[in-house]
């Protein structure tokens, strides 16, 4: 194939992909500088946007939220995505249907994967969670209404969806470890937590980076989990940034699309 020949065959794919991420990311950045309304030409506001972004407690709330949400949400994924890798990595019949079983939440919608984990929680459906706990003596806990409950049931939601992932990909880094430098390791004296320190972790080190990546990437985004677990997430304290982002643009009566395509793009230049 010469490369003529490739440039040709290339192009078209290239130029519709290109024009699928060009167009919308110009017509958001103008936007942002435009006041919006459906069905009409835009208005120059200049940068009135971005300066009522920053005025809005409720958006500095989201970003605290979406911030916080990450830390955890990342460190609980990697913390716990490793340990169930050691602990798969030492089973030796069975492996292939427990993982089939883990990987399963992959093969449902995220809304609904969402929607049917908050049937647990929620009284309406049953509530198991509060059942078990009047059972155990204690008072039903306000998984929907109270701030610190509703933020715990998102990240333990979200963990658990994505903690299959994390351990497969930790899994296949830690059979990728040489048997050879552990064993010499071991044959010197150092114990599993010291094996583990400065053998395995650095050896795959660039995979915990590249899932922390993954990780904050997905946190900072989170929005199916929060249409799903906290209808009040406005006023709970549960608002991510995107879920801002949404209520702003087409959610609210005013249906500020300026305003949306404004924080759409500090989320870009983050």
């Amino acid at each position: 194939m010469t490369r003529r020949q490739f440039v040709m065959g290339v192009a078209p794919s290239m130029t519709v992909m290109l024009g699928l991420l060009t167009v919308p990311l110009l017509t958001t950045m103008l936007w942002s500088f435009q006041r919006v309304e459906y069905g009409g030409a835009g208005q120059w506001v200049g940068f009135a946007n971005y300066s009522a972004v920053f005025r809005d407690p409720q958006f500095l709330r989201s970003v605290r939220f979406s911030i916080g949400f990450a830390l955890v949400h990342t460190a609980l994924l990697l913390v716990l995505g490793y340990g169930l890798a050691l602990l798969m990595n030492r089973v030796r019949h069975g492996r292939t249907v427990f993982l089939g079983i883990l990987l399963l939440t992959y093969v449902v919608p995220s809304i609904i994967s969402a929607t049917m984990f908050s049937w647990l929680f929620d009284d309406n459906f049953g509530g198991l969670v509060n059942y078990l706990i009047k059972l155990a003596g204690g008072q039903p806990v306000r998984w929907f209404t109270g701030t610190w409950p509703n933020r715990g049931l998102v990240l333990l939601e979200s963990v658990w969806a994505g903690l299959p992932f994390f351990m497969l990909v930790f899994l296949g880094a830690l059979q990728g470890v040489s048997t050879e430098q552990i064993e010499a390791a071991f044959m010197d004296g150092a114990n599993w937590w010291q094996r583990q320190r400065f053998v395995v972790i650095p050896a795959i080190g660039p995979m915990f980076r590249f899932l922390a990546l993954i990780a904050v990437s997905s946190a900072l985004g989170i929005f199916d989990a929060l249409v799903a677990l906290s209808p009040n997430a406005r006023t709970v304290g549960t608002q991510s940034v995107s879920l801002y982002v949404y209520e702003t643009a087409f959610a609210n009566e005013q249906r500020n699309l300026g305003l949306g395509s404004a924080v759409n793009v500090l989320m870009l230049l983050v």
